[in-house]
Formats: C-alpha cells, sequence, structure tokens
C-alpha cells in the first residue's frame, strides 16, 4: 500500500544525487552493508517521496502525510502530475534538508499515513547515518573520555553488583600499582629475607665427618676412605691414619622455606596465573568479535559509527594487552631474583598472608603483605569489559550517557550525599517509572540525594515520561498543552530534577535536554522548542496557589564558545543581582579530555540554581512568619 523512495545528494541542486527505494508494499529494504540499513553521509542532503499504491479507508491521498524524524515532524505537498507526496523542509530548523547533520549511527524515520484527521497507521525504516573524519574524531573524544574516568562512571551509573564483576581496566591497574611498590621494595627484600639456619650434609672434597650424620655417611660410604701414612691422614679411625678424597661434613645452611617467603612466592604467582588470564581475555574478545569495516565502501571518506566505537575499544584492547604483557614480563625478573636467593620455585596454592611477630617488626614484609592481601580482593572477580558505550548505537544516545554521568557527580560535589540509585522502567505508564532490574545495555536512570543538612532531596531522572493529568499524582509534572492531547500522549525530556525542601515541602522542577548540538543550533532552534514543549506545555499537578512549578529549563550543547547563556538581559541571569525564575539558559558540557573543564559549566549552573531557590525559599518563609507574627499580635489585642 506503501511505497517510499529516499535520494541523496551532496548538494541543494541535486546534482548526481542517488534515489533508493527504502519501502516497498509496506515492508523495509535491507540493504548491502554492515547493518543491512541504508547508508547516507551525515552532511548530505535528502528528499522523501511516498506513493500510495492502494486506498484502504478512507481517502489518503486528501490528507498529507506525516514524516517525523527525531524529534521534528514534517508533512508533505503533494506532486500531482508524478502522483506522489513529497517531503517539505521547515526552513525555521537548522541544517534544513540535512536532518542528521552532527548525528552519526542507525536513525529511525517515521512515515504517519492518516485515515482522517487524528486517526492513523505508521511505517518506518532506518538508515545508518554516517560520520564525517572530523565528527568521528569528537566521537573517539567522547569515547576517550567515558574510558578514562570510567571506574567513577561505572561507580556512579553501572555497577548494580561492584562485588561480583571486575573490569579488566581496573584489575591491570591494581597490578600495576602492585607492581611498583613491588619494585621499589624488592631490592630491600632480599637483603632482610627471612630465613633459619638448618644443619646439612654436604659432600666435599677432603670433607671432615663433624656430625653423628655424617659418620653415618661415612660408614655407608667407605669407598670415600683409605689408609695413608701419618703425613697425609685426615683423621684417624681405629688409631688407623686415613685420608678421605671427600666426604659428607655438616654445615648449617640458611633456609627461606618459610612462611612469610611461601605467602610472597604464592602471590607472585597468583598474580602472574591471572595476568595471563586478562592476556587470553582479551585474546578470546578481539577473536570472537565482528569487526565491522570503518569507512564505508560506497562514500569513501565517511565512517560508520559503529566501526569508530568498535575502533577505540580495539584501541583500548591493545593498550591493555600491552600493560599485561609488560606487567608479566615485570612480574618473571622479580620471581626469578627471588627463586634464585630462596630456592621457591613453585606454590599449588597461594597462602593468605597474616601478620607474624616478623612480619609486624619487618617493616618491608608488613608493606608487602598489606599490598598482596589488597590485592586477593579485588583480583576476586568475574573479568568484564568496559564496552559499556559499544550499546550506543547513535550520538546523542553516548552524548546524553556523558551528560548523565557529569551531572551526577556533580551533584555529588555539590554536598549531596547518594542515598539511591535505581533503574526505573519507564514503560510504565507514570511519570517516573517503576523500579526494577537494570538491564546490562542501559546505566542507572534514577537518583537521589540528601543534602549535608538535610535541607532539601534533590532526585534526578533520565528520560521519563510526563503524561497528562490522568496519569500523574500531586506534586508531579504533568502535560496541559491541547495540541495532540489525550491520555496516552507524554513528553519524554532527557533530565529532570525535582527538588524537595524540607522545611516547607515545596517542590521545584529542573527540566534539561542534551542537544549534540552547537551553541548556534540550540540557541536559535533547540532552547526555544525546548521553552514551548516544556515550560508553556507542563504544569505540577495541585502546585500551590497559581505557581507552575518548573523552575527551569535548561539546553545542553556540545559545541561552541559561548560556556552559559541566558534567555533573560544579564542584570536577571543567576549569577546577577536581580536572578528570576524560571531559568531559561543553556550550557556546554563539551567532550574534553579535562574533566574539570567538562564539568565546569553545568556544575556552577546547578550552584547557581539551587542557591537562587535557596534564597526564595528562605525569603519566603520569612514573610510567612512575619505574617504569622503579625496575624498573632492582631488576636491579642483582641
Amino acid at each position: 500500500m506503501l511505497d517510499v523512495k529516499l535520494a541523496v545528494s551532496e548538494h541543494t541542486n541535486q546534482e548526481n544525487r542517488k534515489i533508493y527505494d527504502v519501502v516497498s508494499d509496506d515492508s523495509a529494504l535491507r540493504f548491502d552493508s554492515e547493518t543491512g540499513f541504508l547508508e547516507i553521509p551525515e552532511d548530505y542532503y535528502l528528499d522523501i517521496y511516498i506513493r500510495y499504491t492502494e486506498v484502504l479507508e478512507g481517502d489518503l491521498e486528501d490528507i498529507s502525510p506525516r514524516i517525523v524524524i527525531g524529534e521534528d515532524s514534517y508533512y508533505c505537498g503533494f506532486l500531482s502530475e508524478e502522483g506522489l507526496w513529497h517531503l517539505e523542509w521547515r526552513p525555521e530548523l537548522a541544517h534544513c534538508g540535512r536532518p542528521f547533520f552532527g548525528l552519526p549511527g542507525v536513525h529511525e524515520i517515521r512515515i504517519q499515513s492518516f485515515l482522517d484527521r487524528e486517526e492513523y497507521f505508521e511505517e518506518s525504516f532506518q538508515v545508518e547515518v554516517l560520520a564525517t573524519r572530523a565528527r568521528a574524531r569528537e566521537i573517539t573524544t567522547i569515547l576517550d573520555f567515558i574510558n578514562d574516568d570510567y571506574d567513577a562512571i561505572s561507580q556512579m551509573c553501572l555497577d548494580g553488583n561492584p562485588e561480583n564483576n571486575g573490569v579488566i581496566a581496573d584489575l591491570i591497574n591494581e597490578a600495576e600499582r602492585t607492581y611498583i611498590l613491588c619494585k621499589s621494595l624488592w631490592s630491600v627484600l632480599l637483603r632482610q629475607l627471612r630465613y633459619i639456619l638448618e644443619p646439612r650434609l654436604d659432600v666435599t672434597p677432603n670433607g671432615l665427618p663433624n656430625s653423628p650424620e655424617a659418620i653415618h655417611w661415612l660408614s655407608l660410604n667407605s669407598d670415600a676412605v683409605a689408609l695413608c701414612s701419618p703425613y697425609e691422614q685426615t683423621f684417624q679411625i681405629n688409631n688407623m691414619p686415613v685420608k678421605t678424597e671427600f666426604a659428607a661434613e655438616e654445615k648449617m645452611i640458611p633456609s627461606y622455606r618459610l612462611f612469610e617467603n611461601l605467602v610472597i612466592a604464592g602471590f607472585i604467582n597468583h598474580i602472574r596465573m591471572k595476568l595471563s588470564a586478562v592476556k587470553d581475555f582479551i585474546n578470546g574478545h578481539e577473536q570472537s568479535q565482528q569487526r565491522p569495516d570503518g569507512e564505508s565502501l560506497t562514500y569513501p571518506g565517511y565512517c560508520r559509527y559503529s566501526g569508530i566505537v568498535h575502533g577505540v575499544l580495539s584501541k583500548n584492547l591493545q593498550n591493555q594487552y600491552s600493560r599485561v604483557m609488560n606487567l608479566l614480563d615485570g612480574f618473571y625478573k622479580l620471581y626469578t631474583s627471588f627463586e634464585k636467593v630462596t630456592g621457591i620455585n613453585y606454590l599449588d596454592k597461594p597462602l593468605m598472608p597474616r601478620i607474624t611477630p616478623f612480619v609486624a617488626r619487618t617493616l618491608v614484609y608488613r608493606k608487602l603483605f598489606e599490598q598482596v592481601a589488597k590485592w586477593y580482593g579485588v583480583s576476586a572477580v568475574t573479568l568484564t569489559l568496559n564496552d559499556f558505550t559499544s550499546h550506543f548505537k547513535k550520538i546523542e544516545k553516548l552524548y546524553e550517557f556523558m551528560v548523565l554521568s557529569r551531572i551526577v557527580n556533580v551533584v555529588s560535589q555539590l554536598g549531596g550525599i547518594c542515598v539511591s540509585r535505581e533503574w526505573h522502567d519507564m514503560s510504565v505508564d507514570h511519570f517516573g517509572g517503576r523500579v526494577a532490574e537494570r538491564p546490562l545495555s542501559e546505566p542507572f536512570n534514577y537518583y537521589r540525594w540528601l543534602s549535608e543538612n538535610k535541607e532539601y532531596t534533590l532526585e534526578l531522572w533520565y528520560e521519563p515520561k510526563i503524561f497528562t493529568v490522568g496519569r500523574t499524582d500531586d506534586e508531579e509534572p504533568m502535560v496541559v498543552c491541547s495540541k495532540n492531547y489525550g491520555r496516552d500522549f507524554y513528553y519524554t525530556p532527557d533530565f529532570v530534577i525535582r527538588i524537595r525542601w524540607e522545611a516547607s515541602g515545596f517542590v521545584d522542577y529542573l527540566i534539561m535536554d542534551a542537544k549534540y548540538s552547537s551553541y548556534d543550533t540550540v540557541r536559535k532552534a533547540s532552547l526555544p522548542m525546548l521553552v514551548n514543549k516544556y515550560m508553556n506545555s507542563i504544569r505540577v499537578k495541585n502546585a500551590l496557589g497559581f505557581d507552575s512549578g518548573i523552575r527551569g529549563v535548561l539546553a545542553i550543547y556540545s559545541r561552541g564558545n559561548v560556556n552559559r547563556f541566558s534567555e533573560y538581559a544579564s542584570v536577571h541571569d543567576l549569577d546577577s543581582e536581580y536572578p528570576v525564575f524560571p531559568s531559561i539558559a543553556g550550557v556546554a558540557v563539551r567532550p574534553v579530555a579535562d574533566k574539570e573543564k567538562n564539568e565546569k559549566n553545568i556544575k556552577e549552573y546547578l550552584s547557581l540554581f539551587i542557591g537562587n531557590l535557596r534564597k526564595v525559599h528562605h525569603a519566603e518563609y520569612e514573610r510567612v512568619i512575619k505574617l504569622a507574627r503579625r496575624l498573632q499580635g492582631e488576636d491579642s489585642v483582641k
């Protein structure tokens, strides 16, 4: 019933454009590519043509189909000569005709065909948007940032069972710290090795039996004794002079096979075995993974998003592999020198360290035992990879995850004590979803902090659904706009913060969207859209008085020289003399390697936002107290 063609051209004049059949008889077609989807360069211009091959109910040709690309909707014009509907781009939107500019990854295009003014059916197909080389470098920067700060990000957003799973990078980091400590102490250790002197028979030329065991040995080896002249005698047997060419004599030999040294030997053997397991794990993972091609064959010079991600992960794995090999070589050298002195060469099972009197008074042993105990604790985990970023299919979601990790970290820095970290199933028809088990491919999407002085609680949701009044509880946000209004209608902002003030019980909301876009695009297009969508269309259910409860709308962007901007005059910004609410602003969170620079702007904004809200509520509290005292005084007079 529906055929769709997609035209792709490098320039607006449609020169050398290519036309593809993407939907035929209501079925999305497969293409000869890594994903099976049509590949489109991010900076190419698109046109979409729709033909109805059959009319089912009503006259579809009287109503324009609607094309939904991301958050934007478009309608079509009818080309009567060709009998086609043709997508009409909206010139007020950024990158007109290039809806995927700056957004590599897999995207869905939905086509809604209306049977009447409200009822419609929907078809969709997916395309893989290719990145320019410059965009590929930006993606690599984000991936490198997440990888470099993976320990903290994993602890904040991912690790539901940190005691059971160990990222190999963490294990290698601990092994390197252990090696550095061992290497710094090793020469001292070899000089201070604990030993005891043990008697031992040693067969030497012209040896002199000096113990019962040595004499017993001589009695068993009579060929070592010969009669001689008194001048040659070594000793006498039955008053007869004898000499020996070789004989056993007892010597006191140091023995190092003691508990303290066995602990060290078992530890070195264990860490070498664990590093070998890490090496095999990396090799096995690399061999099991299908390697996507980085560069497109159809469009040379453009890169697949999946190829970029895999390339970064593969590079990180190779770096980790090199680190493991260096550690194996280093620990082998330490073990060789240890074995040469002690003679301890192998232990089937490592011994857990304990503080003996000797260890307690010997600093080098004490330091080593502390690190050995720490290593056994860290290494007793199942190996995993820090490849969480491979679950994201497009750059916007990767950027959202980076922003989520920054917000979580910043709120904690501002004095919040994280008292809850959960994953909520947002498919439930209720704001904030319901608590459920976190899928491995998704981060935690709900957090709750308590301020140090218990002044307020702060909650953060990632991608919650905001419904209309029928599916909303008191003090929760609800959609109130008339456009598309219905019980099942909802908005899905990227982030929602709710602050509940303990003294008054008031709640304040901040709604945020992360845009992988430039400052210019966000200021001219994205922020006005967000204001209309969230500020004008959302209210808090049963908020006190005539208050909307929405204290701010914030657009977060990835590029541009401006760190922060406000839609108000500078004198009314949050850091000025006369700040006003609701705050309508934009903040840059750039994918840069420097963590402090990465967080600085959002940290400043949230600090100012909370600080000014505190002033407002404090002033309101003082006003209420004065009013209560005045009324109390009037009652006393009466």
